[in-house]
């Protein structure tokens, strides 16, 4: 008659040597996976471009230092001075045929200024026609306009010091 205690050593050992078959192939999957895939960065003036190249096809992000509102058709406020560094960046994605292509661009920045916000807002109004109040909750109002497929984001909202003024953009990457 068998020892019941080398009955379970057995199944552990065979589970074990399962368990290191399991690593050795999912590390040879991920050495063979990464070599098909590619990551680079190229660092310029006025941003980083950041590329991921797959079997599948192409992932690229290219950064923006820095917004010119107006290059998005949002007038920045008269005497609003900018808080802030933030820029933009494109997505885009492309097939490993060339058959399929996506991309979206967002771009945004941050501005202060010493006039009330109801004066901000009516400035807004008056600049561009065609905006509509999204959302207005407390000191806080956000307005949007959408043209030829890009969304614009001009968010208000008072503190105790000044009008804080968020201008972004959403689209496709050709339009900012």
């Amino acid at each position: 008659m068998q020892n019941p205690h080398s009955c379970r050593g057995g199944v552990i050992f065979r589970f074990l040597l399962f368990c290191a078959l399991l690593v050795l192939l999912a590390s040879l999957a991920g050495v063979r996976l990464m070599r098909n895939f590619h990551f680079r960065t190229v660092s310029r003036n006025g941003g980083d471009d950041v590329a991921f190249e797959t079997p599948a096809g192409s992932f690229r992000v290219r950064a923006h230092e820095k917004l010119d509102p107006a290059a998005v058709g949002v007038p920045v406020y008269p005497g609003a001075r900018r808080t802030d560094s933030s820029g933009g960046a494109e997505f885009e994605w492309v097939s490993a045929d060339g058959r399929d292509e996506k991309g979206m661009s967002v771009s945004g920045a941050k501005f202060l200024t010493s006039d009330p916000a109801s004066k901000v807002i009516e400035f807004y109004r008056g600049q561009l026609s065609n905006l509509v109040v999204i959302k207005e909750h407390g000191r806080r109002t956000r307005l949007e306009y959408t043209e030829h497929g890009l969304k614009r984001i001009i968010a208000i909202h008072e503190e105790n010091d000044g009008t804080h003024i968020g201008v972004a953009a959403v689209g496709p990457p050709a339009s900012n």
